[in-house]
């Protein structure tokens, strides 16, 4: 599980942290440079998941990118003292390592359930809220037992002031360490058990015989190509119009073989493909409002398509708003909200609660359409961000209501886009596109430390947070403006 998931909530005992120990620290950097280097790590995790997993196989690569998971929690017992070494060390490895984790997993969901896409992804996403629930809590439980309040402030910046607390802080990680590598050593086996029952349980074939050979055909669901594995182990793509010739001199397999593609001819918004529909089925019938990308698209195909740019813009836009809500809420909230445990129990609701939101984002992919689904959610965080701003000063307790409302928007962020390339770009090359996807986001993410330094210090928390709501509605209108394309 990546760290920007519980951050924000750590955020203020790393800031008391290093304000307590300013005057030991060789080069002082806000420790929100960490999901910085993250952010940008795991974009180009992400790109280079494809030849490594190509290279190594997927469960080797998945199994070695959470052993460096563990490891970069239990780095940061040792490198805490100086923040430009846990920005670099810590969140470096971070998303490196989840940036290839989270793009296989969603690769494989995408090829196993091919038809429920955006279900699988959801209960995969919602599954990580557990490891968040749990991160947050064990917190509050290391860190701040005793439910100290921040009582230092500097500036527009709130401190805990406590020596004790402070000094709780790199054993926290140092837990987090701990039970990372008892998960890592669990999936582990899993894997391997599932690895030894694939040969009996996870080949499903249909054997053909013309003049005596037999020939292996294995239907691929997710193009409109058909892998054929030959007597001799090697694999060719061949075109349905022409395989289906070639390979069956039996009209009744032809037949089979046609039924089956066209029963699996669905896209991830749950409809089905409207081009090169084989049968007599009706493109007009196939098709409701979005339209299914026909062919797939590699990283050096998908740039030159104006759908790319206005995902890239989207993304980027929403970004902001997720960054600033995943990374600041808590401390936004002190400055009218003085119990730590009210906000942390705040974060643990937010997080129980995607659990049972990220399936459902995921059904109403499948249902209405990805695209329909970013936009709304999209809307919604403008509406909620700006309604967080108001409730602050009028009723905290609000506030926190609305922290919740806003994470049900928010937090199935990467999810939604690793949806949405994929619907827009195929499947096949989603990991790496999703990778192209994010560099726009690396000179944004990179700069928000400097952005946020410079808002709080000039206009204030309530305006920073209202730059949260502007870029939603940027995000809103370029999801909007991919059905001209």
């Amino acid at each position: 599980m990546c760290m920007s998931c519980f951050f924000g909530n750590v955020l203020p005992y790393l800031d008391s942290y290093y304000h307590e120990h300013r005057h030991k620290i060789s080069l002082y950097i806000s420790p929100l440079w960490t999901t910085s280097v993250c952010v940008s790590t795991f974009t180009f995790g992400m790109i280079f998941t494809t030849p490594i997993e190509n290279r190594f196989g997927i469960n080797a690569t998945i199994l070695v990118g959470d052993i460096i998971l563990s490891f970069s929690y239990i780095s940061v017992y040792f490198i805490i003292r100086e923040p430009l070494a846990l920005a670099l060390v810590f969140g470096g490895l971070q998303g490196a390592s989840v940036g290839i984790v989270y793009a296989l997993i969603v690769k494989l969901l995408l090829l196993k359930l091919p038809k429920h896409g955006g279900l699988a992804t959801g209960l995969v996403s919602g599954g990580a809220r557990i490891g968040t629930v749990l991160f947050i809590g064990v917190s509050f439980a290391v860190i701040n037992p005793s439910n100290t309040k921040p009582d230092l402030k500097v500036g527009n910046n709130v401190y805990f002031s406590d020596k004790k607390l402070l000094n709780r802080v790199p054993i926290y990680f140092l837990v987090l360490g701990a039970i990372t590598a008892a998960t890592t050593f669990i999936g582990a086996a899993f894997m391997y058990i599932g690895s030894c029952d694939l040969p009996r349980k996870g080949k499903a074939k249909e054997t053909f015989t013309d003049s005596d050979d037999t020939v292996d055909s294995q239907l691929c669901r997710e193009t409109d190509a058909c892998k054929i594995l030959t007597t001799i182990g090697r694999n060719e793509a061949v075109p349905l119009k022409d395989s289906s010739a070639q390979l069956y001199g039996n009209p009744e397999q032809e037949e089979k073989v046609n039924a089956e593609i066209r029963t699996s001819s669905t896209s991830l918004n749950g409809t089905q493909n409207s081009e090169k529909i084989p049968g007599n089925i009706s493109p007009h019938d196939s098709v409701h409002s979005e339209r299914c990308v026909s062919s797939e698209l590699s990283p050096r195909e998908a740039p030159k398509t104006a759908r790319f740019w206005l995902v890239w813009l989207a993304f980027v836009a929403s970004n902001h708003t997720f960054f600033l809500h995943l990374n600041l809420y808590k401390q936004y909230g002190e400055q009218a909200i003085s119990d730590d445990s009210m906000l942390v129990t705040t974060g643990i609701i937010s997080n129980i609660s995607l659990f049972f939101v990220c399936p459902l984002v995921g059904l109403a992919s499948d249902r209405i359409g990805i695209r329909n689904t970013s936009i709304i959610l999209n809307a919604a965080s403008c509406l909620f961000m700006s309604l967080m701003v108001i409730t602050i000063h009028t009723c905290p307790w609000m506030y926190m209501v609305l922290v919740v409302i806003e994470n049900m928007g928010m937090y199935p962020h990467t999810m939604i886009f690793s949806l949405l390339t994929a619907f827009e770009f195929g499947k096949v090359y989603c990991a790496s596109n999703m990778g192209l996807i994010r560099t726009g986001n690396v000179p944004l993410v990179l700069l928000e430390p400097y952005i946020v330094e410079v808002l709080i210090r000039t206009i204030g928390w309530d305006w920073l947070f209202l730059t949260g709501s502007l870029t939603s509605i940027i995000a809103t209108v370029a999801i909007m403006a991919l059905y001209r394309f």
